[in-house]
């Protein structure tokens, strides 16, 4: 098993070459490719947030949530 911070810097190095993959002229050749980095990003990325949950609360770093919203805020 690796540690969270193996797991994130592999989905950050995926994520990289998946982007440059996507910009390549011939991108519609290398599909397969891309969904296979994207499963293996999305594995790191769940093994790291299930070994986040499982350690103690008091031991987690407080985190910074970021909300999108889709439509506008009514501030009238």
């Amino acid at each position: 098993m690796n540690t969270i911070g193996e797991d994130m810097t592999r989905v950050i190095d995926l994520a990289d070459m998946l982007a440059i993959l996507l910009a390549q002229p011939d991108a519609e050749t290398a599909v397969d490719g891309m969904h296979k980095v994207a499963q293996i990003i999305s594995e790191h990325a769940r093994s790291a947030l299930e070994q986040f949950e499982a350690r103690p609360a008091s031991t987690r770093p407080p985190t910074l949530a970021v909300v999108h919203r889709l439509e506008p805020i009514d501030r009238a």
